[in-house]
């Protein structure tokens, strides 16, 4: 078997190299990640690449003619695949999976399963007339006088399905406008150039005829590079357009994807109809026109609440969110979530206008109870038997204890982020503030507070401050009976801190921990709990002949752990709670992290250890 040199067969056997990379690659990540079919397309896209060029390369390395024909008909097995093949990987890739189908796939093969067929056969010449060996640029090198099966059935079908490519890419180009012209483009010269290098080699346009080398195979190197960089630039087969078209343009937020410039340069059905595109075309706006007083900032995300206006009325409150865009560590834009909010800010509204009118309906008669059982106690309190005088602070601590639930709800009806300003909030002050508010009743129970070093968080300072107090609260209050202790402390989980609030009481049964969240609920945290503490102890009664812990549990309102549930939840945190009985509760909450934490020094107060 002879040999011959010539740099011609580099660019075929780069590009096959590739091609096998390439394919291998995908096959990898849908072993490993995904079943997603355009995976599997797009790696037997490849391997069809790498069969033609490789069969291509061999055919002009050889100069026996036996190698040189059988390798020219083995080719045209890679290369009438990759016209069908590349047709369904975008038709995969931009959504179309309703034609990415078995039968689709075996009606575009028809054709070049019957051109293999009359390929290897060719009955009367219809593929290939005569073959010939000609000298070309001193390699020796073999042509073939081709038939009409040949035309129709390789040529032509070929230029077809690229032709049926190029329209998809174009609509997908159309539909989605800038954003998608980086990749579009690169998937573009990977079909245009072969198809081009072909007409150029048919119409016999110097360096392009058909006595010279065979340039079509050497032109898939451009191809496969573009494929490459489509890859690996903009992860054409790891963020795919299928999350576009069922997340994006489906999503019921607004959503726009701005350049480095603040200018738009694509918006999803949501922001059209939400921003009013019929009036004003939204691409290419900058962006202060459509949402002002949004300040962008390329390293942090931002957020505002914008109220649409017509004729001087509010019309919508959209909650507005910003991420930065970076490729390769260069800021490169943002994207906008706009939410519309205001059905819910309507209801919350409604709530605290129904909360408010519902507290002054109900205050008016506790107040009147509460004087006259004074009335009573003035009267007739010394006349008072133990009996009737325990039935008079049962009164009173019921009535405190509905005091304590219209304050309570008030406060839960009116925890929402929408009209509040997020910022950097020091834990370790906010516990501080409530410690010190709680200084008197921590001496009383003679509690151990343990505190770590706290961060810095994102959100809003007074609720952060009440999630706490409603945490400490409780956690003294089931804390043990004779020395309750209580730790604090965080650790830092990705784009969060979760943060931990123990105590060493007697915990709560696994069946009721389900509901302990829930508006209203007590359950063991209340009067179930305060049962088993009274077995297992003598607890300090009152001069009523009531405990202490039952005046206290008696006087909460059920809502304390909901309000921290809204909260965190308000912050875009969740909560947990870990409890096991005779081993103490840990209530466990995540809120968001700054870039910047803010030092402080570590104090320490009575009663408190920090570690």
């Amino acid at each position: 078997m002879a040999w011959q040199h010539t740099i011609y067969a580099y660019p075929m056997l780069f590009a096959m190299a590739l091609s096998l990379i390439f394919a291998w690659y995908a096959l990898s990540i849908r072993h490993r990640h995904s079943r997603r079919p355009t995976l599997l397309i797009f790696a037997a896209m490849n391997v069809a690449i790498a069969i033609w060029t490789g069969f291509s390369a061999l055919k002009l390395l050889s100069t026996d003619p036996t190698i040189q024909f059988h390798t020219y008909r083995l080719l045209y097995l890679g290369s009438s695949s990759v016209g069908p093949l590349l047709l369904l990987f975008v038709l995969a890739y931009t959504d179309r999976i309703q034609w990415v189908r078995r039968d689709v796939l075996a009606g575009l093969f028809v054709v070049p399963v019957v051109f293999w067929v009359l390929l290897f056969t060719n009955p009367h010449d219809v593929v290939i007339v005569d073959t010939r060996i000609v000298e070309v640029d001193g390699l020796l090198v073999m042509r073939a006088t081709t038939g009409p099966a040949h035309v129709a059935l390789s040529f032509t079908y070929a230029s077809l399905m690229a032709v049926l490519t190029l329209a998809v890419i174009v609509s997908e180009a159309i539909r989605r406008g800038r954003a998608y012209l980086p990749q579009g483009g690169l998937l573009a010269v990977a079909i245009v150039t072969p198809i081009t290098v072909s007409l150029l080699t048919s119409a016999n346009v110097p360096p392009f005829t058909v006595d010279s080398v065979n340039y079509v195979p050497a032109s898939t190197v451009i191809s496969s590079v573009a494929i490459g960089i489509a890859m690996s630039r903009y992860r054409l087969l790891d963020l795919q357009l299928i999350a576009d078209r069922t997340v994006i343009a489906q999503s019921p937020d607004a959503v726009l994807v701005l350049d480095a410039s603040r200018r738009v340069v694509h918006a999803n059905r949501t922001a059209r109809a939400i921003l009013g595109e019929q009036e004003v075309p939204l691409l290419d706006r900058p962006v202060d026109s459509l949402v002002p007083g949004l300040e962008l900032s390329a390293f942090e995300r931002a957020e505002t609440t914008l109220k649409t206006t017509a004729d001087g009325e509010e019309t919508s409150i959209l909650d507005v969110r910003a991420q930065p865009l970076e490729r390769r560590g260069t800021h490169v834009g943002w994207v906008l979530v706009c939410r519309d909010v205001t059905e819910l800010h309507r209801r919350q509204q409604e709530l605290e206008a129904f909360t408010g009118v519902v507290s002054h309906d109900l205050r008016q008669p506790l107040r009147t109870t509460e004087q006259y059982l004074e009335l009573v106690d003035e009267r007739v309190g010394s006349r008072l038997d133990a009996e009737d005088r325990e039935l008079i602070a049962v009164a009173r601590t019921n009535a405190n204890r509905m005091q304590v639930m219209i304050d309570d709800l008030l406060q839960y009806s009116k925890i929402r982020a929408s009209e509040a300003t997020f910022e950097p909030v020091d834990c370790n002050a906010a516990v501080d503030a409530v410690l010190d508010g709680m200084r008197f009743d921590l001496e009383d129970r003679n509690a151990t507070v343990s505190v770590g070093d706290l961060p810095t968080v994102t959100g809003i300072d007074h609720l952060i401050r009440r999630l706490f107090q409603n945490l400490l609260e409780n956690a003294l209050k089931y804390g043990d009976v004779q020395q309750p202790e209580i730790e604090i402390s965080a650790t830092r989980t990705g784009e969060e801190w979760q943060f931990r609030v123990s105590d060493n009481g007697v915990g709560i049964d696994p069946v009721d921990q389900h509901r302990v969240f829930d508006l209203f609920t007590r359950g063991e945290r209340a009067n179930d709990r305060v049962s088993a503490l009274a077995e297992s102890s003598e607890s300090p009664t009152s001069s009523h002949g009531i405990s202490d812990s039952q005046n206290a549990e008696e006087s909460g309102s059920g809502m304390g752990l909901a309000i921290c549930k809204r909260i965190v939840e308000t912050h875009g945190g969740a909560i947990n709670l870990e409890s096991s009985p005779g081993s103490g509760t840990t209530v466990s909450f995540t809120l968001p992290a700054v870039s910047t934490p803010v030092n402080r020094e570590n104090t320490s107060e009575p009663g408190v250890r920090r570690e």
